[in-house]
């Protein structure tokens, strides 16, 4: 089997996530969510989000959903320290927030598949991308 480079972090998640058989529609808003986190550094454990000095909001639910999705997939073992430590929401919170948040938006079979992608994203994605010798180290089975 030959390996082809890839130039683009996005190409290399989109070639990953099309290997799952689940839906395009599914898939799409997966990536959407993981190229969010690629690009933008942004508060991922708070469902709270501050506007500027004198206005803080509930995140929209959007954001909610993806925050929750990266949050349980990839921080679960920081979430159980914090809840320990300083009485945070525990993974379970985050886990059931992330999920219905999906519903809520329409997005049935993510929230139905939530297990599923998960652990795809912890096992197939991201311990991928922390053994890459760098951001150009992608390449896809031919």
């Amino acid at each position: 089997m030959e390996l082809m480079p890839v130039k683009r972090l996005e190409d290399w998640m989109l070639y990953k996530l099309y290997q799952t058989t689940y839906p395009e529609h599914e898939t799409l808003r997966i990536l959407k969510t993981l190229i969010k986190y690629a690009h933008v550094e942004r508060d991922i454990f708070c469902i709270i989000e501050v506007i500027n000095e004198h206005t803080v909001r509930m995140k929209p639910l959007n954001d909610l959903a993806d925050d929750c999705l990266i949050s349980v997939a990839l921080f679960s073992d920081y979430l159980k320290k914090r809840r320990l430590n300083r009485a945070y929401p525990d993974v379970k919170w985050y886990y059931s927030i992330g999920k219905q948040s999906f519903e809520k938006l329409g997005y049935y079979d993510i929230s139905r598949h939530y297990d599923f992608w998960l652990d795809y994203l912890k096992y197939n994605i991201f311990e991928e991308l922390t053994k890459k010798k760098d951001n150009t180290d992608f390449s896809i089975d031919m």
